[in-house]
């Protein structure tokens, strides 16, 4: 009797040797499944030259809407404010942060160049996006070429004024890549043009307000005006402001970035073009990018989304 009860309880305990081995191998076959799924948090710091106007903001929203769709990323975004100093400080801190990968929408062509170098010495690498600096030492551009938007443009008024015509030109924050790229389209398909005089151009910094004060007193002092060319649409709008306050309806404006504004506007008649620059496909574009190069994969050097006339005759096809 005491034979058969000590071997029962040695075949029990090998039955619970076994149980617990059995659970030790799913427990651990469980553990490495997780982990083989499980992927790292990358870290992700951008900085947007402003966030003041609102093709900017598009931009940023678009920016932080695509990297909340992945579960790896944490973003860091802020704004310069259009200071430099300030962007070049941001770029230091994202540094000592330690983040995986920079972001940079560049304030100054010039002065942005510094960021580009913090960056390589720091050996994070950098990407940038809408805007360029000088110093091409980033790992991948995102964005489209400001120069076909500036062609885009120019050969618009050109075919609108026939060929003749008396132009003002509305600039954005000059040494930034837009403003200089922009106006190199502008020359190569209307300034140069041997029928076209340039009245006069000033600087309105991208802003709204500030075009709007330019042109009243444009208005005022050349009564000439055939065309208002302005680098963004907010600076657009702004012109157009001024010239229904004085009731002209014979000047031609167009602008870039195909704003919710001017895309209504150019619907009721009042704006006569603009030229689309996609914000959400730049933004959604750099995140991709960014985790990419996060990850180590390698990327190509840039990512071009083209830029689209928008007239009376398409708009439709782009008010949402």
């Amino acid at each position: 009797m005491k034979q058969a009860f000590e071997k029962i309880s040695k075949n029990r305990r090998l039955k619970m040797k076994k149980l617990f081995i059995v659970f030790m191998i799913i427990g651990m076959v469980t553990l490495l499944t997780i982990t083989s799924f499980a992927e790292d948090k990358y870290v992700i710091g951008v900085t947007m030259k402003t966030l003041q106007d609102e093709y900017s903001r598009k931009l940023g929203d678009a920016i932080k809407e695509r990297a909340e769709q992945y579960d790896n990323i944490e973003l860091l975004l802020v704004d310069a404010q259009a200071d430099l100093y300030k962007q070049l400080t941001q770029v230091e801190d994202f540094i000592v942060r330690g983040v995986d990968v920079i972001v940079l929408n560049p304030q100054d062509a010039g002065g942005g160049s510094l960021a580009v170098k913090r960056a390589n010495e720091a050996g994070i690498p950098l990407i940038e996006v809408n805007t360029v600096t000088n110093n091409t030492n980033y790992v991948s551009y995102v964005g489209s070429s400001d120069t076909a938007a500036g062609k885009i443009q120019g050969e618009y008024i050109y075919k609108r004024l026939n060929g003749k015509g008396n132009v003002v030109l509305l600039y954005g924050n000059m040494g930034q890549s837009p403003q200089i790229l922009r106006e190199k389209g502008l020359i190569e398909t209307l300034l140069s043009k041997p029928d076209i005089k340039l009245v006069s151009a000033q600087t309105a910094n991208w802003q709204r307000a500030q075009a709007m004060s330019i042109t009243e007193d444009w208005l005022l002092k050349y009564d000439d005006i055939d065309a208002i060319c302005a680098q963004n649409d907010d600076m657009a709008m702004g012109a157009l402001r001024a010239v229904e306050a004085l009731g002209r309806k014979d000047i031609v404006i167009a602008g870039v970035d195909a704003i919710d504004d001017a895309l209504k506007a150019i619907d009721e008649g009042r704006l006569d073009a603009t030229v689309l620059q996609d914000a959400i496909a730049q933004g959604y574009k750099t995140v991709d990018v960014a985790l990419e190069v996060a990850k180590g994969n390698e990327v190509e050097e840039e990512y071009i989304i083209p830029f689209k006339l928008i007239t009376k005759d398409n708009v439709k096809e782009y008010i949402k």
